[in-house]
C-alpha cells in the first residue's frame, strides 16, 4: 500500500474523502452491503459518475472515479491518487472501511481496463468490464491515440488476471470490433471470466442504452443475475 493510502486507511480519512463530493470522486450512500466502484471512460466531463442515470435505483453504494484524463488511469486521479499503484492502494483502503461489504467494480473502454486491474488486484468479487483492453498501446487499441509521453506504470494486466483466484469477470465485447474481438479471447482465457458477444463495434454500451438494453445491464450486475440471457439476440 502506498504511504498515501497507508495514511487514509490508518486515520480515517477514507471517511472523510467519501464524506466530501469532488470533481473527481463521487460517492453515494445506500443502507445496502454492496459498494459499486465505477471507473469513467474517456473525455467525460469532471464531476459527474460514469453511467450514472443507468444505476439510478440499483440496490448498492456508489463510488464514481473520473480523472478527467484519457491515459488509462497510468497518473491516478487527481485528489486521490497519483498513479495506478496509489489507484488500487486507494480501492484497497476503501474496501477496508466496508469489510463486510461485496465489492463490485465496473467500467467501459478505459474504465474496464482499471475496473480489471484494480477489481483483480484488491480481490473484489465480481467485475463488468466493456471492451477492455488488457494491454495499452498496441496496434488497433483505443489506448494508443491518448497515451503519448505517458509514463505506464500497469500497462498489461496479463499476470494479474492469469492470477486471478477470486473475482468473477464479465466481459461484454462488440462482434464488429476486430481488436476488441482479439482482447476478449486473451481475457476468455484467464480464470473465472465470462464473455458475453454483442452485434456492436466498440460502442458497446451506447449501443445498449439504444436498445434499451443498459440499465437492465446495470441494474442485473449488481444483483449478481446472469447478463448472457438478457442479452441474447443484441
Amino acid at each position: 500500500m502506498s504511504a498515501d493510502a497507508l495514511a487514509l486507511a490508518e486515520d480515517g480519512a477514507i471517511g472523510d474523502r467519501l464524506a466530501r463530493n469532488t470533481e473527481h470522486l463521487i460517492f453515494e450512500d445506500s443502507p445496502t452491503n454492496k459498494l459499486l466502484i465505477v471507473f469513467a471512460y474517456i473525455n467525460q466531463p469532471i464531476g459527474t459518475g460514469s453511467h450514472a442515470s443507468f444505476l439510478a435505483g440499483t440496490g448498492c453504494k456508489k463510488l464514481f472515479l473520473n480523472p478527467g484524463r484519457n491515459h488509462w488511469y497510468q497518473d491516478g486521479v487527481p485528489g486521490v491518487c497519483r498513479d495506478f499503484d496509489g489507484l488500487i492502494a486507494f480501492a484497497a483502503a476503501v474496501r477496508s472501511r466496508f469489510p463486510d461489504h461485496e465489492i463490485l467494480c465496473l467500467g467501459h473502454s478505459m474504465g474496464a481496463f482499471a475496473a480489471l486491474g484494480v477489481g483483480v488486484a484488491i480481490g473484489a468479487q465480481r467485475v463488468l468490464a466493456s471492451v477492455p483492453e488488457l494491454e495499452v498501446n498496441l496496434p488497433g487499441s483505443v489506448s494508443i491515440h491518448h497515451m503519448a509521453g505517458v509514463p505506464v506504470q500497469h500497462g498489461d494486466l496479463s499476470a494479474l488476471l492469469q492470477g486471478n483466484k477470486e473475482t468473477h469477470i464479465t466481459a461484454i465485447v462488440g462482434r464488429q470490433n476486430p481488436f476488441d474481438m482479439a482482447m476478449a479471447a486473451r481475457l476468455a482465457a484467464m480464470p473465472l471470466v465470462e464473455i458475453v458477444e454483442i452485434d456492436s463495434d466498440h460502442s458497446t454500451f451506447p449501443y445498449l442504452r439504444d436498445m434499451g438494453k443498459l440499465k437492465g445491464v446495470m441494474t442485473r450486475f449488481v444483483a449478481d443475475e446472469a447478463l448472457a440471457p438478457w442479452l441474447a439476440g443484441c
